[in-house]
């Protein structure tokens, strides 16, 4: 803690939780209030204040210009290719090939990643498609969203260090990335292509929809940092997304049984999916 700075309290965690889950659905608990802690300082110091109160009166009374920089402090935008494969290799299969003769788009998937951070899940789903097509028909339309515009910035001139690509072997490097300097890989050209990036954010429907249905959404490692009520606010946005008969992605620690009519847990291969209901 800065000499000069006053500690979070649990009152002013509180307001801030209460701030938080309004405008993003996320939630920090008691135990991670030093991390919530540590995260905005830097931009107590920014604006010159000594306590958090005072920051958490400036984003009441200036949040616009302020927004950027919070969204930044607070979110987690761990990512890299080719992270949990197994659930990406389902759409390879016959659960692809179903998606395809069923969807809006016959012959073609529309896939949704939903904080997608800086790309990393939606250029491994294009390159997944490029190493084995999801069935046969027109290239997959990918839409890609998140709430920091830094990250989706990065995201589309995708440039990645090291650690984007930690899981891939060195001929994979070799075969998707340029190799610009020793921290730096730009993803190839192919590998890029139709992959659309935009701002959106999980409890704000207008912001996620799209022209059409997606047949399938991947939101994973997102939704455990939501409270409870922006869970299931996210729930019923993505039942506004998903098509019937359509599937929801999420994290393998991740689960939504018990919590939505709307999505019935499947079981697909190796991973569990949870499939749109209705007709």
């Amino acid at each position: 803690m800065h000499p000069t700075t006053a500690p979070l309290t649990l009152e002013e965690l509180a307001l801030f939780n209460e701030l938080f889950i309004a405008r993003f659905g996320l939630h920090f608990p008691d135990h991670k209030r030093e991390i919530l802690e540590s995260r905005l300082l830097p931009r107590l110091r920014a604006n010159h204040l000594k306590r958090y109160i005072d920051y958490y009166l400036l984003l009441q009374y200036d949040y616009e210009r302020e927004k950027d920089h919070l969204i930044r402090a607070i979110t987690n935008n761990e990512s890299y290719f080719f992270r949990e494969t197994t659930q990406i290799e389902v759409l390879q299969g016959d659960a692809g090939t179903e998606l395809r003769a069923g969807g809006i788009l016959p012959g073609r998937l529309r896939i949704l990643s939903a904080g997608c951070s800086s790309g990393e899940e939606p250029y491994t789903l294009r390159i997944f498609e490029q190493r084995s097509p999801f069935g046969r028909g027109e290239p997959a339309h990918i839409d890609a969203v998140d709430i920091d515009s830094e990250r989706l910035e990065r995201a589309r001139q995708a440039v990645y260090r090291p650690s984007s690509l930690r899981v891939l072997t060195p001929a994979q490097i070799r075969c998707y990335f340029e190799r610009l300097d020793e921290e730096s890989y730009a993803l190839r050209a192919p590998f890029r292509q139709g992959v659309r990036f935009r701002l959106g954010n999980l409890v704000d429907l207008d912001s996620l929809r799209g022209v059409l249905p997606y047949d399938a959404v991947f939101c994973r490692n997102v939704l455990i940092y939501f409270a409870e009520p922006a869970l299931k606010k996210a729930i019923d946005n993505f039942a506004h997304l998903v098509r019937p008969g359509g599937l929801l992605f999420l994290g393998h620690s991740e689960s939504i049984i018990g919590l939505t009519q709307s999505f019935k847990a499947e079981r697909l291969g190796q991973c569990i999916a949870y499939r749109r209901e209705g007709t």
